[in-house]
């Protein structure tokens, strides 16, 4: 059996909300469990110890701000996602300096969301190179380990391409690191390492097209090669 790709808390008022999110990621592999106030949120947290929590800005009581500031002040490691309106989109970007990962707006865009859980699950050491058996992983710097060095680099070779550069393979590649970090860690090396495969010709496609410097491919290259080198200690 394929292990679960991680633990997710999701927190909102509106049932409906909760719902969708829990069916999406228990789709996607992941260990789910809900809130729909802000003390049942603290109560999980405690006892489900999730890596990453979906966190609804605006809930009557204990709103998710003040989740956030006593979530911090708990010392958890895990990667907050504020969920917001589009409305409230400004005080979400305040939640940012108070410890947010990140935060995403509803109508949501799952494409967006399922990037961001993942970007947080590595990010909070819950991902690929925590987990226990990723042997290769666990000797590269910071909790994130060699996932999160390849998963940053990437993104940030994607974040200096122009615009059409972005939109023709820059996206493909942010997809490509996410799928791999999620099929390690689900215990699934083998489709693992094609979507490493998919990133490093990609990658290649972008240096053809003068969309990615020269050092930019080197520096993902090698945080290819480290990750591919890690899958490969972990079989």
């Amino acid at each position: 059996m394929a292990n679960s790709a991680g633990k997710l808390l999701v927190v909102d008022d509106e049932q409906s909300v909760v719902e969708v999110l829990s069916e999406y990621f228990s789709g996607q592999g992941y260990t789910v469990r809900t809130a729909s106030n802000g003390h049942d949120a603290l109560t999980a947290l405690a006892e489900f110890r999730p890596a990453v929590v979906l966190l609804d800005v605006r809930m009557p009581g204990l709103d998710g701000v003040e989740v956030l500031r006593r979530l911090r002040a708990m010392g958890t490691s895990a990667a907050v996602i504020m969920v917001t309106a589009n409305e409230d989109v400004e005080l979400a970007r305040e939640t940012l300096k108070l410890g947010a990962f990140d935060y995403v707006a509803k109508p949501f865009d799952f494409g967006y969301l399922d990037q961001a859980v993942t970007m947080g699950l590595i990010q909070s050491g819950g991902g690929p190179s925590s987990r226990p058996g990723t042997r290769g992983a666990q000797s590269a710097e910071g909790s994130g380990g060699v996932w999160q060095a390849l998963t940053v680099e990437t993104f940030r070779a994607v974040r200096d391409m122009s615009a059409n550069g972005r939109e023709s393979t820059g996206r493909r590649m942010e997809s490509a690191v996410l799928a791999a970090a999620r099929e390690v860690d689900a215990g699934r090396p083998a489709v693992a390492l094609e979507s490493l495969q998919e990133l490093e010709t990609l990658l290649g496609v972008a240096v053809e097209l003068n969309d990615v410097s020269t050092a930019a491919r080197d520096t993902v290259q090698a945080a290819i090669t480290a990750a591919r080198t890690s899958v490969s200690s972990s079989g």
